[in-house]
């Protein structure tokens, strides 16, 4: 059993769609200052009260694309069987966080596309807008218009962290078989459109002699989040490699699960960890293994129950695994809850635990054989 990370700190809760929470995080409110600013210079000729409100309606239709494009990320997710997390709109944009165990290079690309598909569709309201409503208000539409067209555009861009970045990884991934080779090749992709622009918004204009400091610095930023996300994205290429050939049966240690009211001298000779049930049925009651902070269980009186000996471990670390699936689920768990333990169910039922000492020595053992 996993439960879902905390709520963004700093995060203002929006609502939610299909069970989703959708949060606006305090950081977008720089992007919406930026977005007012730039929709002001834009309106000046509207007069005082058409800037205004122009800039206005473009601070809100940016939300609107945003949340539109993550919305319909976390959709497909859902209507795939993933289990989403939240959607954040930030001042990079948006991300939609979701449980991925068990996807698939087509699942990925579906999940990838279903983003700027939404923004082509925003894109065809604000195009019917422009037509249908009088001048200034079409204005607003064409201005809805190229705000979608240019939120898919950007991010159907051949390289990670982007859309279009995801799906030449599902398309490495399927050809190869080998997702870490996507991940690596995507991520590479993702370096080279840093570069590039770079190259185009700053270099080119100051060879030139004609550089604007607005466009070179807005290329900057932009430069620097696709570098970081496609360096991620590289550095994750050999994790992804170590979780396909580590199976979650590769680091099963086998468990013994007994009720926690058992007298302590029933339990020698089991040879097993020992596992107890919590007052609501989950398997978070661990009996620690005996160390210089715990007795051996041979020293104490054999009427001691197990309950005053076991500890709790959190909800997180109760990790059900169908047939079939990775060891993500299970170090992400360690990796959020700092535990070195997890128990591994399966439709519920205990099928052991894994420890990360034993995680750490099969992981050197496999890296020792490449």
């Amino acid at each position: 059993m996993s439960v879902p990370p905390r709520p963004p700190a700093g995060a203002v809760r929006l609502g939610q769609v299909a069970g989703v929470p959708v949060y606006l995080d305090r950081t977008w409110l720089f992007l919406a200052a930026f977005i007012a600013w730039t929709g002001w210079q834009a309106g000046r000729d509207l007069g005082t009260g058409g800037a205004l409100a122009y800039a206005a309606w473009l601070v809100l239709g940016i939300l609107i694309a945003v949340l539109g494009h993550e919305v319909a990320h976390a959709l497909s997710a859902r209507l795939l069987g993933f289990r989403v997390h939240r959607i954040v709109a930030t001042l990079w944009g948006g991300h939609t966080a979701y449980d991925g165990t068990g996807t698939t290079p087509g699942r990925a690309a579906v999940v990838a596309v279903s983003g700027p598909v939404a923004n082509l569709v925003l894109a065809g309201v604000g195009a019917v807008a422009m037509v249908v409503l009088p001048w200034p208000a079409s204005q607003f539409g064409w201005s809805f218009v190229v705000l979608n067209m240019l939120l898919a555009g950007f991010n159907l861009l051949p390289g990670l962290p982007l859309d279009g970045g995801q799906l030449v990884e599902s398309l490495v991934w399927s050809v190869t078989g080998r997702r870490d080779l996507g991940l690596v090749v995507a991520g590479w992709c993702g370096r080279l459109l840093a570069i590039g622009l770079v190259l185009w918004f700053v270099a080119l204009p100051l060879a030139r002699g004609t550089p604007d400091v607005l466009d070179a610095v807005l290329a900057g930023v932009m430069a620097w989040i696709l570098w970081s996300g496609a360096t991620a994205a590289i550095r994750r290429g050999p994790y992804e490699r170590l979780l396909a050939r580590i199976r979650p049966e590769d680091v099963l240690d086998p468990v013994a699960v007994v009720p926690a009211a058992t007298p302590i001298g029933e339990l020698a000779g089991l040879g097993r960890r020992i596992v107890a049930l919590d007052e609501r049925g989950l398997p978070t009651l661990v009996l620690p293994e005996p160390s210089g902070d715990t007795p051996d269980l041979g020293l104490l009186d054999p009427g001691t129950r197990l309950a005053s000996l076991v500890v709790r471990i959190p909800d997180a670390c109760v990790v059900d695994l169908p047939p079939g699936s990775s060891t993500e689920p299970v170090l992400r768990a360690m990796a959020t809850t700092g535990q070195p333990l997890v128990v591994v169910t399966s439709a519920g039922q205990v099928q052991g635990v894994v420890t990360s000492e034993r995680l750490n020595a099969v992981a050197g053992a496999v890296l020792g054989r490449n």
